[in-house]
């Protein structure tokens, strides 16, 4: 019965825990004069705060044309097309005194050991240089034009961290019975 009571102890605070993630989004802020790059820290009515690597960059809003939310992406991890090399303990000796492996295979040589090597390293090469480009795009999760509609001043903050680790949990709710006294006919 501890052990249940353990289990189900450890679950909910894995759940808690996992539901407590804070995600980071990469944003591009085009402004009338230049472009600035950082996480979104926090929106208010007045400015934008992005946080471009330790410094805290203060953006007012009636400076701002358009901004990009993006998701940061995980580094490139190559691929591996080929097994270079072959495992001497996957071969044993059959009837005939000829190592082979359990689909009767027998040991490659030495020089088909370095012409697999050579081809596939050339391979390898080849899909990581087309494969590489390919996951450096980085689609936008969101654009924002506020010149246009400052109405979406408000679904901006849900990307800031500052409104992930302190929600406005009473407007949000307020904002879900609205929507539910709608649909009741």
């Amino acid at each position: 019965m501890k052990a249940t009571y353990f289990i189900l102890i450890f679950f909910l605070i894995i759940g808690v825990a996992k539901a407590q993630h804070v995600k980071p989004y990469l944003t591009v802020v085009k402004t009338q004069s230049d472009k600035q790059k950082g996480i979104l820290y926090k929106v208010d009515s007045t400015h934008i705060i992005l946080n471009d690597e330790g410094t805290f960059n203060k953006i007012a809003i009636a400076e701002i044309k358009r901004i990009q939310i993006r998701i940061p992406k995980r580094g490139y991890k190559a691929v591996d097309l080929v097994k270079i090399g072959s495992d001497p303990q996957e071969y044993k000796m059959n009837p005939n005194g000829k190592m082979v492996d359990k689909n009767g295979q027998e040991i490659p040589t030495f020089e088909d050991e370095l012409a697999t090597t050579f081809f596939s390293v050339i391979g390898t090469g080849i899909a990581n240089a087309l494969l590489w480009p390919i996951h450096k795009i980085n689609p936008n999760q969101a654009n924002f034009n506020l010149p246009k509609d400052k109405s979406k001043l408000s679904e901006l903050a849900y990307y800031s961290i500052y409104y992930q680790t302190h929600p406005d949990v009473l407007n949000e709710l307020k904002k879900m019975k609205a929507i539910s006294t709608s649909f009741k006919p």
